[in-house]
């Protein structure tokens, strides 16, 4: 079941009625409390001066102020000194402050009240704004005597003019003293980024931005004299290849003739001894190698002495050590050798210019890496001219802020500056500053609202009750018949209701105290010698009124719910007392008999608390009790009401009204015999909690009715009652007691239009 819901202005004002006298008496006593507080609270005069800030007598255009910030700002730090511990013991043990007999923490405790006690303000004296404006600030200080209070507002008043002064001397002092260290410190800094800037620049050489046309001039010359060296290359590559061919060509001619042409060279130049040498050599090589291995000392010697006379050749014909053969036609032919010259030549040429080449492309490298990283070192660069640009700046403002503060240190000495000074002397205050007694009783009358209020809705909230139809509906599952007005709204108001009772004073006075405790209840009793009914019988007393109305809403309901039935046993039962279930039982029975002519019985089973009779103005007995104890027949018991199809059954009497449990199941053989001849039985039962005895009632039941009192029974008690009595039979609510606020206007209008008491909005 959900436990809460939204809560409407209604539901509100009910509660505000419902609890109304929780609030007065909050209300009351907080009030109290207050009148309380401003007799026993002690009195406290406050005593005020004002101080004028006067602005420094020459333009500030012309010398500027050394001291910067707001007024707020240095009355607030004044404010801290003057309040210290020091000065504020110091002026309290020279007005007497201090007791003697006082303790460490009992002065702690002065001082801090002194503390709580000042109040400084700013506040505005010109009447224009701009350097002619004169600000200024209050001071004043609470005490119980008023002389007291004056006294210490005047040495605060000094102390502040002091301090001010203190306060002016040393920050211009301090300022001159900071300028002239930072001036130094900052003509240091600016020579180190001087020398900085210069050892950028020597280390960057080549690479600085102010050279970078020149390095491309450079440039596109060393690219020139590349182009022309690869020139250079290819045709000393050319060369060489030719002087090759020429040397093949010169070989393959020269080796068909070696024979003959080394017989008539050694015949025609008498030979050569080496050549002859050689030959011999490898003669004998080949003859010891086809007899001995190759470490045999012989082999070994034959062969060194071969390579020497190779080496010895190779120089003389100018040939590699390789190409030295005995016969061979490169050491015979002079022609050849001579192009072997030439070839070695163009070779060696060939290397040169390649190393040219790559000397040159070392230096296009370097020249290009020059003047990639030119962007580079120029932002490097910049931002070391960036920084000593600025630095430069600051040293020169620098420079103007320490002669500006030299002025303004003569401007104070010469009593030229801004100064503090009396415009209102300290006064004696006659009257009290406190207790302030129209705001204690305005706080009293908020406190004891905010407790009323407050009070009502959290006691509503913590158990919480049904306040509407729908609410029942929705959290107990089961359909609400109708939902009964209060029965104080029975006559639009108290002033009719009194007006349409008897006219005697007994019988208003009677009426007036039951609707004083918020509900009819049995008004039966005796004023003089007049009987006056109960009125709690409303579709009697006031047919025509809104609750009559709603009765009768509910009479059409449950007809139409057994139709189907011949004969309907419904017994009527609450949660716990006082919810207005017989109430509901006699007017539910009284509008069957009387206005849907059906032929009704009702039973009084609520044995511990009878009422039946008394709202019905039935006998006292017999009743139910005395049949089943078997003192009088059924018929005897049961009594008519008037001349309507209503039988009344009361409980029997009084001093026999104690039954057992055994007794009790003896009526559903009664309502057995009954059901033949009526065509409804209402029973009125007793409370769910704490009874048993409707535990046995509702199993003799065809349906169940379940009265709740709005705004006041606990949901989660309706919740466990219902559970209680289980699924045995059909069941439905009726909400009674629902206040008028919580009844659509239109209702409201048409029942009281009945009663000839119809109020317009």
């Amino acid at each position: 079941m959900n436990s809460s819901s939204e809560l409407r202005i209604q539901d509100y004002i009910g509660m505000v009625r419902r609890r109304k006298w929780l609030i007065v008496s909050s209300v009351t006593v907080s009030l109290a409390i207050a009148v309380a507080l401003c007799f026993l609270l002690p009195k406290s005069f406050r005593s005020t001066t004002t101080v004028l800030v006067e602005s420094q007598k020459i333009p500030e255009s012309y010398v500027k102020s050394g001291v910067e910030g707001s007024i707020e700002g240095r009355l607030s730090a004044i404010q801290q000194l003057v309040m210290s511990r020091s000065l504020l013991t110091q002026i309290a043990e020279d007005f007497k402050l201090f007791r003697p007999e006082m303790s460490s923490e009992q002065r702690e405790t002065v001082i801090e009240g002194m503390r709580k006690k000042i109040n400084v303000t700013k506040s505005k004296v010109g009447h224009a704004k701009g350097p002619d404006t004169i600000e200024g600030f209050s001071i004043s200080f609470a005490h119980e005597d008023p002389v007291t209070a004056m006294k210490v507002t005047e040495r605060f008043a000094s102390q502040f003019i002091e301090e001010n002064l203190k306060i002016r001397e040393q920050m211009l002092e301090g300022a001159s003293t900071f300028l002239e260290q930072e001036l130094h410190m900052a003509e240091a800094k600016l020579e180190d980024q001087e020398r900085s800037i210069s050892d950028f620049k020597k280390k960057y050489m080549g690479e600085l931005p102010q050279q970078t046309e020149a390095n491309l001039r450079s440039l596109d010359r060393l690219q020139m004299d590349v182009n022309a060296t690869r020139e250079g290359i290819q045709g000393a590559i050319n060369k060489v290849a030719i002087l090759e061919k020429q040397v093949s060509e010169a070989v393959s001619s020269a080796n068909t003739q070696v024979a003959g042409a080394t017989t008539s060279t050694n015949q025609g130049r008498g030979g050569d001894p080496l050549i002859v040498r050689l030959g011999e050599l490898e003669r004998t090589l080949a003859t010891l190698s086809a007899e001995y291995r190759e470490t045999y000392p012989d082999i070994i010697q034959t062969r060194q002495e071969i390579e020497s006379i190779k080496s010895q050749l190779a120089v003389k014909y100018g040939v590699t050590k390789d190409e030295v053969k005995p016969g061979s036609a490169k050491l015979l032919d002079p022609v050849l050798r001579d192009l072997m010259r030439q070839r070695d030549e163009a070779k060696n040429e060939v290397e040169a210019l390649k190393e040219r080449l790559r000397r040159l492309l070392e230096q296009v490298k370097q020249y290009e890496g020059r003047v990639e990283r030119a962007p580079a070192r120029e932002q490097e660069l910049m931002i070391l001219v960036r920084d000593y640009d600025n630095m430069q700046k600051n040293y020169q403002s620098l420079l103007e802020k320490r002669l500006n503060a030299r002025l303004a240190e003569n401007l104070e000495k010469r009593q030229k500056g801004e100064q503090f000074r009396i415009l209102d002397p300290a006064n004696l205050p006659a009257t009290p500053e406190s207790p302030n007694r129209p705001l204690i009783l305005l706080g009293g009358l908020v406190v004891g609202c905010g407790l009323g209020f407050g009070g009502v809705f959290a006691l509503e909230m913590l158990r919480p009750a049904f306040r509407r139809s729908d609410e029942a509906e929705t959290m107990l599952g089961v359909s609400v018949l109708a939902s009964i007005p209060d029965f104080s709204s029975v006559f639009g108001g108290r002033e009719n209701v009194r007006q349409v009772t008897d006219r005697t004073a007994g019988g208003r006075r009677l009426l007036a105290g039951a609707l004083a405790a918020g509900d009819l209840g049995q008004v039966v009793g005796k004023v003089g010698d007049v009987q006056y009914p109960s009125w709690n019988l409303v579709a009697k007393w006031s047919p025509r009124s809104m609750v009559a109305e709603q009765f009768r809403v509910a009479a059409t309901r449950f007809t139409l719910m057994t139709s189907d039935q011949k004969s309907t046993v419904a017994v009527i039962t609450s949660a716990v007392v006082g919810e207005g279930k017989t109430s509901t039982a006699v007017n539910l029975s009284y509008i069957l008999a009387q206005e849907l002519d059906k032929k009704t019985l009702l039973i009084d089973c609520d044995l511990k608390r009878p009422m039946v009779h008394a709202y019905t103005d039935a006998p006292t007995s017999p009743g139910l009790v005395d049949y089943l104890l078997g003192d009088e027949v059924l018929d005897a018991c049961m009594h008519q009401m008037e001349d309507l199809p209503l039988w009344i059954l009361p409980a029997g009497s009084s001093t026999k009204n104690m039954l057992e449990l055994s007794k009790i199941k003896q009526l559903s053989q009664v309502l057995h015999v009954l059901r033949s001849r009526f065509d409804y039985i209402i029973i009125d039962a007793p409370p769910i909690f704490p009874l048993a005895d409707v535990n046995v009632l509702s199993s003799m039941a065809d349906r169940m009715i379940l009265v709740i009192r709005a705004g006041r029974t606990g949901r989660e008690v309706v919740g466990d009652a219902y559970k209680t009595l289980g699924a045995r039979c059909p069941a439905n609510i009726v909400l009674t007691g629902v206040d008028a606020v919580s009844t659509p206007y239109y209702m409201y209008q048409y029942g009281n239009y009945g009663t000839g008491t119809t109020k317009h909005a």
